[in-house]
């Protein structure tokens, strides 16, 4: 009797293990050139959205371009999806919207 219950708790316990351990929530694994135009895409985006907000006054929507740029910049160049080339590219890309 008393092996009976040694075998269904043991049972349970790895009902409950191999439960729970592949119930973890999944990660959406997405490729690194979806990923590189998202971040592409982000950064546009940002920017667009500094060009809409001070389009009626044309030196701060210049400052804030500026600054916008050197902050994207910085980010870019330290981020592993792109090459120096694609990086430079792209700040440029950013700097003539």
């Amino acid at each position: 009797m008393e092996v009976l219950l040694v075998v269904l708790g043991l049972a349970l316990i790895a009902f409950l293990v191999f439960y729970l351990g592949n119930n973890t929530s999944k990660k959406e694994y997405r490729s690194s050139a979806l990923k590189k135009e998202e971040l592409i895409q982000k950064y546009e985006d940002e920017m667009k959205a500094i060009i809409e907000q001070y389009k009626n006054d044309p030196d701060t929507l210049t400052t804030k371009k500026i600054e916008y740029l050197k902050k994207a910049s910085n980010k870019i160049h330290n981020n592993i999806f792109f090459s120096d080339s694609e990086a430079k590219a792209l700040v440029q890309r950013l700097a003539s919207l």
